[in-house]
């Protein structure tokens, strides 16, 4: 799923918050911009000291359960113990490797307690949470995205921010090189030039560019020739919408929705068309062979959601609600959708610095899975986690 749709993979509490040589053309490089791995699906649980503890939802044995490995998850020892969570970070799932990216804090933001856990960093491991590699973030850095693209021989390539003392940005294509213990600078913007890193093809990267004061461009990193290569898309002036596994650009044709081949140059027409007054409609994401278009203001009432189907023209409303918030698709695998629901609130013990009981509740996020027919027919049928993960979870 898009990087708008991406905070479900860390549940930080807002107290943290508060207080504080380029691969050859012929592999695809692997884009990265969800939690969502093959056989499960990983999340973040957060602590009022700062620390966090890995879960997976495991798609098999319907089982959310931390990466503990029969250990405490807040020992240091354990493969789900993380030491910083502070800020932000995200999961990144890929093909062979999970990945944490902790988004830096400045000190002066954070309180006395939570300042050693102010640095960013990047950090990769095996699913089960072992074999663990660590990069420190330039100490200048001032923004991330969590959206990446692995190359072969296992380097990370995401887009980062230089902040200078005079507030100026220099922004980056970095490279970071796991083997070598290293994050290099591999490709760097014009001045005055923000990033983002929006999906891949089999011949690069996929970039957002936007100079101030204009729209922005859509351009394809050229691994093989080291170039910049800008494409006819990715305007503000009209709807467009990037598969970003895909590498393909959805956009409309008078009524017809098109698909655009960033690898190939080739255009070629779906089998979908734009309903009746939805010509100025927002893309949003292409799910499963379905690109979901909506307009209006999210909350407001004449805000509205429908589905294109690709490959049959057919157009769905998907409608479903959980607790008053719309059911979204967090993953698509072999067994249905994890679903988004409407969150979950537990209530949790704990003592206060004279010893006496506390009580309080955390509301953390809800996940279920359902088979792909009920959530395109709207029908509210899902199959929850057995979740010794939040039985046991406690902020403190």
């Amino acid at each position: 799923m898009k990087t708008r749709f991406k905070q479900c993979c860390a549940l930080l509490l807002c107290l943290l918050l508060a207080g504080c040589g380029a691969a050859p053309s012929s592999v695809v490089p692997e884009y990265l911009d969800s939690p969502a791995a093959a056989g499960g699906y990983y999340a973040l649980l957060a602590y009022r000291d700062g620390t966090g503890s890995l879960i997976r939802y495991d798609y098999e044995t319907m089982r959310c359960a931390c990466l503990s490995g029969g250990k405490d998850p807040r020992d240091e020892s354990s493969p789900a113990f993380l030491s910083s969570v502070v800020g932000d970070a995200w999961l990144l799932a890929g093909s062979r490797h999970l990945y944490v990216l902790k988004r830096p804090v400045p000190a002066q933001l954070l309180d006395d307690e939570y300042k050693a856990q102010g640095p960013g960093y990047l950090m990769r491991m095996e699913p089960d949470g072992t074999g663990r590699k660590t990069l420190p973030l330039p100490e200048d850095t001032g923004f991330v995205y969590e959206a990446s693209a692995v190359l072969e021989g296992e380097k990370l390539l995401l887009v980062l921010c230089q902040q200078g003392e005079n507030g100026a940005e220099t922004w980056y294509l970095a490279e970071a090189d796991f083997d070598a213990g290293v994050i290099r600078r591999r490709l760097e913007f014009e001045e005055g030039t923000t990033a983002h890193l929006y999906g891949a093809c089999v011949r690069g990267p996929i970039l957002g560019l936007r100079k101030a004061g204009e729209s922005q461009q859509l351009c394809l990193y050229d691994l093989k020739k080291n170039t910049l290569e800008t494409l006819p898309f990715g305007g503000d002036d009209a709807p467009w919408c990037l598969d970003g596994h895909g590498g393909a650009v959805y956009y409309p044709d008078g009524e017809k929705i098109c698909r655009y081949n960033v690898a190939t140059g080739q255009r070629e027409a779906t089998a979908a068309r734009l309903p009746d007054g939805w010509a100025q409609a927002r893309f949003e994401e292409v799910v499963d062979g379905y690109l979901l278009l909506s307009r209006g203001k999210q909350g407001e009432k004449d805000y509205d959601r429908i589905a294109l189907c690709l490959d049959t023209g057919e157009v769905f409303r998907p409608a479903l609600e959980d607790d008053g918030q719309r059911v979204t698709i967090a993953a698509v695998t072999p067994q249905g959708y994890l679903v988004r629901l409407g969150g979950v609130t537990l209530p949790y013990q704990s003592q206060a610095p004279d010893g006496a009981p506390v009580e309080g509740e955390v509301r953390l996020g809800h996940y279920a899975m359902m088979d792909k027919a009920d959530y395109w027919n709207n029908r509210p049928v899902w199959r929850e986690f057995d979740n010794p993960a939040y039985e046991s979870y406690s902020p403190m």
